[in-house]
């Protein structure tokens, strides 16, 4: 009896084992950031930024937005079919946009070891490499692009969608493909990690030097916050800088911007707004 009884217990720890191996290997990374209105997700810790939609927005729950610590229904499902999730495997996100064409989208970064990729087919952005194997079945549309990158680094992204979602001139497989090839020709092109983002509205030769000096006293009890520069336009603003400030990281930063009239605003990790200011280029 007491043979047995040992017996039994080893086969629950094997099976618990399993479990949290299982769990383990598809794991999210814990150092990941993406706040509203910025279409890019940064990652300063594993040295990896990946352009999104505006249509991404953050949340964990619900059936839409951009998850940093759990699964949609089918995502696990999915990433096993691509041979995804494996040890050494970090998931930076998985997302579906608030608007249509709906359609899932998983973010994961490899460590060390490059994907096999002998069964994808090779293609170029701007001589941008990057590799699509398809594993689309009846009624499900599923594909996996992976980018290598730097010597041994690679990111996989990876699309389902049901074939019945949304219109067919929505065409969700055209927007993955594009995020595919402009993440591809970022990740070839870029030679430092940047924790920042811009766009301009103006052209080179009109736009004025800066200098943004960032409030360290907001970080006296927080490891990050989120600078955030808008646009004024009568009572509208749109964003047209951020950068992710880290407690190590409090220094000036130079910029150049467009004549106009701007709103700072600074936020903490959960969208929380702790000061703003206002100020006008000439």
């Amino acid at each position: 009896m007491a043979l047995i009884f040992r017996t039994f217990i080893k086969f629950l720890l094997g099976i618990l084992l399993l479990v949290l191996f299982s769990c383990k290997t598809q794991e999210f990374t814990k150092t990941g950031y993406f706040t509203a209105e910025v279409d890019k997700y940064f990652n300063e810790k594993e040295k990896v930024n990946v352009w999104l939609y505006r249509a991404f927005q953050p949340s964990d729950t619900g059936n839409t937005g951009l998850r940093k610590d759990s699964f949609y229904p089918l995502d696990r499902r999915m990433m096993k079919m691509a041979g995804l999730g494996k040890k050494g495997d970090k998931v930076l996100f998985s997302v579906v946009p608030e608007t249509n064409p709906l359609y899932n989208m998983i973010a994961i970064k490899h460590k060390k070891k490059r994907f096999d990729r002998a069964d994808f087919v090779r293609k170029e952005y701007y001589k941008a490499p990057y590799y699509e194997k398809d594993y689309s079945s009846e009624g499900m549309d599923i594909k996996h692009v992976y980018i290598p990158y730097a010597e041994k680094e690679g990111l996989s992204l990876l699309f389902y969608a049901l074939e019945v979602e949304g219109s067919p001139k929505d065409k969700p497989l055209d927007k993955f493909e594009y995020l595919a090839k402009i993440n591809a020709l970022e990740l070839f092109e870029q030679k430092d990690y940047k924790t920042t983002w811009q766009i301009f509205d103006c052209e080179d030769g009109e736009r004025k030097n800066w200098t943004i000096h960032p409030d360290a006293d907001l970080l006296k009890d927080r490891e990050t916050i989120y600078l955030k520069l808008f646009d004024i336009y009568g009572p509208n603003k749109t964003i047209s800088f951020f950068k992710l400030i880290k407690k190590n990281d409090v220094k000036e930063i130079q910029l150049k911007l467009c004549p106009n009239e701007y709103v700072l605003e600074y936020y903490d990790e959960k969208g929380v707004i702790l000061d703003k200011s206002g100020f006008k280029v000439f």
